[in-house]
């Protein structure tokens, strides 16, 4: 066979192969017509739209039908391959003039075409091509074609709408099979119509329990037996349910399903793992660790000694603290611990205790039961403990909790499981637990304002970070970064003159590097030119000596302003002999330190 007939022949194929479910769907009527009417001499084909023959069927084989057929083949362009029709189509038939009409006839002298469009929703899609002798046309077969004709269509319409009706389903069974929450359907005795791949891998079970009743399913109580009694669906409902393999830990939705006359007829059970609802939960919420050792800027002796300690901190899950003046970094080192472990692909969850109130810091830790603070259905949450499972908690400014918290956080540590407010099981955790404090937590204990039991169980790795004004070979290396990211950033040059190199140098820095950032975002915003002089610098940085000599006298709150900076100037940065000098505590010079930008 030559490449030509090759092509010609897959050309064919792919053809009948797309209309086959016409060929299957008209070759029966038409095999039929022909055995009803044997006696009567006729030819019948099944065309595409493009006039190509799709199928064939003669009345019978009588010798006047093979006369039909050697003068038909004058109106038939035929090719062959290996004594095979391959292709056949009737000429003078294009889609163009056929598609307009219902039946139209073409007289070829002794024999007769007569061409019946089958429509679907009023679109050509096929033609019945009958072909008779002229002088024959007075039995005239095509009497019966119409009636054909519309029979085949109306078969036609319904394949389609069937065919549509199955496409449908076999998508909302991929979106089903597709979905990671798990759904079960029940009747109303209980028995189980329906289990998707999610359902069944959440619930450890096979399709075999398809046919059985709920509870040979699975072994834990069914809470889908309560709405089938009580007829009362919910949404994103929390249930903990004790099975043969311990406590099972759900979100789930009832839907009650009902037929056409409303009737209940069943239950459709969603339900999903709390453990992949708190996974989504800080994936969308951000409990991530973004900065990582490599981060952390310096080449002082102190800041090499940090990221060994960082390094030697991730390779096991001992909990970590952090102790240092505010502005060192501690953040930042506690993510770097964090994404150096085995536990960086889990989640990273913060919380401030020194930025919420005594009430809403349990809530936040631990987490609330329904009903809890109000009689209204609105649900029980998860605290940020429950939520770390699997990664790190990073409590911020510990030293700010109180006692009694102190207490219940220590509980929940050595049993390994929280309980949440108003609740009374116990749900088991899975954290590393890192603590930063700017306050010095060994003093605090040895003043009966930190709980012994706590720090001992916080403080397996102990790192301190040094303040700024004691590694003074970092300041460059800070204020070079954070100025070329705003250069980056703006597409600007600006750099740092020496006299304002030497005016940081000179600063005590009591807010450490997160106040050198923001100095260098202040002079960067001021300065209009490429280099950033002594004036474009904070007031406090540039002038404070000018300011005592030019304003001898001051209001009291200036005078409390240069008593904070004298005291920490002297002290070196030292809040706590700041504070001793000042006369005042620590936390009260803290806030000081805030207010004045110290």
């Amino acid at each position: 066979m030559e490449r030509k007939d090759v092509d010609l022949h897959e050309q064919i194929k792919n053809i009948a192969e797309k209309n086959d479910w016409l060929i299957k769907l008209a070759g029966p009527v038409l095999k039929e017509l022909c055995l009803q009417n044997g006696s009567k001499n006729f030819i019948v084909m099944l065309t595409d739209v493009n006039s190509k023959v799709l199928f064939i069927e003669k009345s019978n084989d009588s010798e006047k039908v093979g006369i039909l057929i050697n003068l038909l083949k004058n109106r038939v362009y035929i090719n062959k391959s290996e004594n095979e029709v391959i292709e056949l189509r009737v000429l003078n038939q294009s889609k163009q003039e056929s598609t307009d009409f219902e039946q139209i006839t073409y007289d070829y002298g002794k024999i007769l075409n007569h061409v019946y469009t089958i429509k679907i929703n009023s679109e050509a899609k096929a033609f019945i091509t009958l072909t008779t002798f002229k002088e024959e046309a007075g039995c005239d077969i095509s009497s019966f074609m119409p009636v054909i004709c519309k029979s085949i269509s109306n078969l036609a319409e319904m394949y389609k709408k069937n065919k549509e009706l199955e496409n449908q389903n076999n998508f909302r069974g991929l979106l089903i099979d597709a979905s990671s929450d798990g759904m079960l359907s029940v009747d109303m005795k209980g028995i189980i119509t329906f289990i998707n791949p999610a359902g069944m891998r959440i619930l450890k079970i096979d399709k075999d329990v398809i046919g059985k009743h709920i509870t040979e399913g699975v072994d834990f109580e069914p809470t889908i037996l309560h709405v089938l009694k009580t007829q009362k669906g919910y949404v994103d409902k929390e249930f903990r349910l004790k099975s043969k393999r311990g406590v099972v830990h759900f979100v789930k939705t009832a839907i009650l399903l009902r037929d056409e006359q409303g009737e209940m007829v069943g239950v459709l059970d969603i339900f999903r793992n709390i453990r992949e609802v708190t996974t989504m939960v800080n994936r969308m919420t951000g409990a991530q660790a973004k900065y990582s050792i490599f981060n952390i800027i310096g080449e002082s002796p102190q800041i090499k000694e940090i990221k060994k300690m960082i390094k030697m901190a991730g390779s096991n899950e001992s909990p970590v603290l952090i102790e240092g003046e505010s502005g060192t970094g501690k953040d930042i080192i506690a993510q770097s611990i964090h994404n150096y472990s085995i536990r960086s692909d889990g989640p990273f969850v913060t919380v401030d205790c020194e930025a919420l109130p005594r009430n809403l810091l349990e809530s936040e830790l631990f987490g609330y039961e329904e009903g809890s603070f109000s009689k209204k259905n609105t649900g029980g949450r998860p605290g940020k403990i429950e939520l770390a499972f699997g990664g790190t908690l990073f409590l911020n400014n510990v030293g700010y909790m109180p006692l009694d918290l102190q207490s219940k956080l220590s509980n929940a540590l050595i049993n390994k499981a929280v309980v949440r407010i108003g609740g009374f099981n116990e749900i088991p955790i899975d954290v590393r637990i890192v603590c930063a404090s700017n306050i010095n937590l060994e003093d605090m204990v040895a003043e009966n304002n930190f709980r012994q039991d706590l720090y001992k169980l916080i403080n397996t790795s102990h790192i301190v970070t040094p303040p700024l004004r004691e590694r003074h070979e970092d300041i460059d290396l800070i204020a070079n970064q954070t100025l070329n990211q705003y250069n980056l950033i703006n597409g600007t040059n600006k750099e740092l003159s020496e006299e304002s190199r030497s005016l940081l140098h000179k600063w005590c820095w009591p807010g450490n590097v997160r106040e050198l950032e923001r100095a260098i975002e202040y002079a960067y915003c001021i300065a209009k030119g490429d280099v950033i002089l002594p004036e474009h610098m904070q007031n406090k940085i540039s002038k404070v000596n000018v300011k005592i000599k030019e304003n001898p006298l001051m209001s009291i709150k200036e005078a409390e302003e240069m008593a904070v900076h004298k005291a920490l100037e002297h002290t070196g940065g030292n809040v706590t002999q700041a504070a001793k000098i000042l006369g005042i505590g620590r936390n009260t010079l803290y806030g000081k330190m805030k207010e004045y930008d110290l």
